[in-house]
């Protein structure tokens, strides 16, 4: 038995490694460099503000002593033949592999913040995206933990974090939410005022949406340690003489415009479907929804299966999805898949 994963992300690794205690010998094949996918860049992830390093690191060690796990980097699928119930795949550095089944792993993009130019991103220094903030955060990142301003180099202490940033919006094409950034960007607001008691957090948000088991805590406790929150779509972002960042909304709480004078301004960028997507859909012959996600064949009944017999579906390919369902994704279209191998060798 063997089964083809495309995306070595956190999904895509786990799902590896579950098939593998089956005694299933599984394929990673990863487009970028390096397997591990984003959350090898986290320092922190929410709720419980763990490690991301550490948990992706773990994954990849578990996925490279493997003997049941190959991992190929720098390589993606370009064509698939269906040979009776088993696939032939052609990669990109012209390997060519027979599996049994192919799950598509392939994760999600960052939305592109000069999409929405209100803000300023790439514009004003002083805005800057959410996946910033994250490497600012992070000790080892490029400021070594420090919140400083990319225009001076000066210790921000007025934070605003900004809801929202390409979801839930119709004018760009993106009605949906994306369900983490509530909690990732409070995830982050509360790492500013725990790193520095006397910062000034503002977030600008549509619904806080804290969906998951120890979210609406992490919320509670952003709001206790001091991070203020205004229900308000976020009009404008405009730069003043010093570099620092005016912001004006409208407060739709209490039905009027608000605007304050911040430091750094920090954009809670949504997500997209990832960036091959297209080109995935046309090689598999499996579909798409409108906001560009893939389609299972039953949300409910068979949510890992696609219309085409033998491919499967996991993770956030299907929709954004915090890391914790990631995780489930994989265990759950392991399983579907170990049922789908073993009526497939009992029939042959």
């Amino acid at each position: 038995m063997r089964v083809l994963v495309l995306g070595g992300g956190i999904t895509g690794l786990k799902t590896a490694f579950t098939l593998s205690e089956f005694d299933i010998e599984t394929i990673i094949v990863e487009k970028s460099s390096e397997i591990g996918g984003k959350v090898k860049r986290y320092d922190k992830i929410f709720p419980d503000f763990r490690s991301g390093k550490n948990l992706v690191k773990n994954l990849i060690a578990s996925a490279r002593n493997s003997p049941n796990i190959t991992v190929l980097e720098n390589s993606t699928v370009t064509n698939v033949a269906k040979n009776n119930r088993s696939y032939t795949a052609s990669l990109s550095d012209g390997k060519i592999i027979e599996v049994d089944a192919i799950i598509l792993t392939c994760g999600f993009e960052v939305f592109d913040a000069t999409r929405q130019p209100e803000y300023g991103y790439s514009v004003y220094p002083n805005v800057i995206t959410s996946m910033e903030l994250e490497s600012f955060l992070n000790p080892e990142g490029p400021t070594k933990g420090k919140l400083l301003r990319p225009s001076d180099g000066k210790v921000a202490k007025r934070i605003a974090i900004i809801f929202c940033v390409g979801s839930r919006n119709m004018k760009i094409g993106n009605p949906y939410c994306s369900r983490i950034c509530c909690s990732y960007s409070t995830k982050q607001a509360i790492e500013i005022k725990e790193n520095d008691e006397e910062a000034m957090v503002t977030c600008f948000y549509m619904d806080i949406r804290t969906y998951g088991r120890g979210f609406e805590e992490m919320y509670q406790y952003a709001q206790e340690i001091g991070v203020k929150y205004i229900r308000g779509r976020v009009s404008e972002c405009s730069v003043l003489p010093d570099g620092n960042i005016q912001v004006r909304a409208e407060n739709t709480l209490l039905g009027k415009p608000v605007q304050g004078v911040f430091d750094l301004v920090s954009l809670s960028v949504g997500m997209m479907p990832c960036v091959d997507a297209e080109e995935l859909a046309g090689i598999f012959g499996i579909e798409r929804g409108k906001d560009g996600f893939f389609l299972s064949k039953d949300d409910d009944l068979f949510p890992h299966d696609t219309s085409k017999e033998g491919v499967f579906l996991a993770g956030s390919i299907t929709g954004l999805k915090p890391i914790r369902d990631c995780f489930l994704d994989a265990m759950s279209v392991s399983g579907r898949v170990v049922s789908y191998l073993t009526d497939l060798y009992k029939n042959r």
